[in-house]
C-alpha cells in the first residue's frame, strides 16, 4: 500500500463528473506514468501534434502508449491516487483499439486510424475490476486536473 497510482480521463467527462471518471477502470502504476510523461517531454513533434488538437503532449503521448482513440477520450485530464486498501488488479499490454462502427460515437480526429498501442514493454496497464465499487475506500485522491498541469 501507499503506490501512487494514475488514470486519464476524457476532458469533457471529467469537467461534467470528475469522480464518476475517476473510478474507471483502467489505471497505470508510477513507473508507466513516467515514462509515458519523459517520452512527452523529449519528443516535439508529439507536443506539436498535440497542441494542434489543443491538447498536451502527455495526452497524446499516453494516447499512443495505450491505444486510445479520440472517440473513447482525450486522455485531457488526470486523476493521481495513493492506494490506501489492497486492491486486486490484472496487468498487462493494451491490445489493437476498435473504432465503433455507429457513425455518432466517431471522432475525425481519429481519421479512421487503427489504433495500435506503441511496443515498449515497460509500459502496461493496470485493470482494476468494479473499482467503482470500492474508490473510496481503495484511494486517496491527491492531485486531480487538466493533463497540462502534469506534463
Amino acid at each position: 500500500m501507499g503506490q501512487i497510482y494514475y488514470r486519464f480521463c476524457d476532458a469533457k467527462r471529467f469537467a461534467a463528473d470528475w469522480e464518476r471518471q475517476a473510478k474507471g477502470p483502467w489505471w497505470m502504476e508510477a513507473e508507466s506514468f513516467f515514462e509515458i510523461q519523459r517520452f512527452a517531454r523529449a519528443h516535439a513533434h508529439i507536443r506539436s501534434f498535440a497542441a494542434q488538437h489543443g491538447q498536451s503532449g502527455l495526452s497524446y503521448s499516453t494516447q499512443l502508449h495505450f491505444a486510445v482513440p479520440y472517440e473513447w477520450g482525450d486522455c485531457g485530464c488526470l486523476v493521481m491516487a495513493r492506494l490506501v486498501q489492497r486492491i486486486d488488479a490484472w496487468k498487462g499490454w493494451g491490445g489493437t483499439a476498435l473504432l465503433s462502427d455507429d457513425p455518432a460515437r466517431r471522432d475525425e480526429r481519429d481519421g479512421g486510424a487503427k489504433f495500435i498501442p506503441l511496443q515498449k514493454p515497460e509500459i502496461y496497464q493496470l485493470y482494476i475490476p468494479e473499482v467503482w465499487t470500492h474508490f473510496g475506500a481503495a484511494f486517496e485522491v491527491i492531485d486531480k486536473g487538466s493533463a497540462h498541469k502534469f506534463a
